[in-house]
């Protein structure tokens, strides 16, 4: 997958020139978790730059059928400058019960069972997973390539940041 991305370093000259007077914080859809990353992101943005306005929406509560749509929307109607995008469950092997069950159970099952159903039952939820995961890879990228593109209608400048894991 290639995004097609340039990247460039930040130093004393060219920081100072950008003007981000409005911060979109995304958090793409994921398990039901609380997001404290971007809530703490956005809580020390207004604390550090209280005239910056910033809007933060939720897409894991937003039905699965509906999100690119209120994704555009919200670009649409707020026109940022700077979109934040948080990604939390990039990794597949979190030993929760997920959308798409348990890694962990399905692991055990195939390596340790000596029932032979069990294993089937552990290999056939693993490739289910495998699927899932790969799907939420596909429909987040996606996401975020779309966000950038609709926010470069209103704004040529527009910067994306993609963060994961603890975010």
């Amino acid at each position: 997958m290639n995004f097609n991305l340039k990247f460039e370093k930040l130093n004393k000259k060219n920081y100072q020139k950008r003007s981000y007077g409005k911060i979109l914080t995304v958090r793409l859809p994921c398990n039901p978790i609380f997001p404290l990353g971007p809530i703490y992101l956005a809580d020390h943005i207004h604390k550090c730059f209280p005239n910056i306005e910033q809007q933060f929406i939720d897409l894991a509560i937003i039905p699965s059928n509906k999100v690119s749509k209120y994704l555009s929307r919200t670009i649409d109607q707020f026109r940022p400058h700077l979109i934040i995008f948080s990604w939390r469950d990039i990794q597949i092997y979190a030993p929760v019960d997920g959308r798409s069950g348990n890694p962990l159970q399905n692991s055990f099952e195939v390596f340790y069972s000596k029932n032979i159903l069990k294993k089937i039952r552990g290999s056939w939820g693993g490739l289910k997973l495998i699927a899932s995961h790969y799907g939420e890879i596909y429909r987040n990228t996606s996401l975020v390539k779309m966000g950038l593109k609709r926010a470069q209608k209103y704004n040529k400048d527009v910067k994306v940041i993609l963060g994961g894991g603890g975010c």
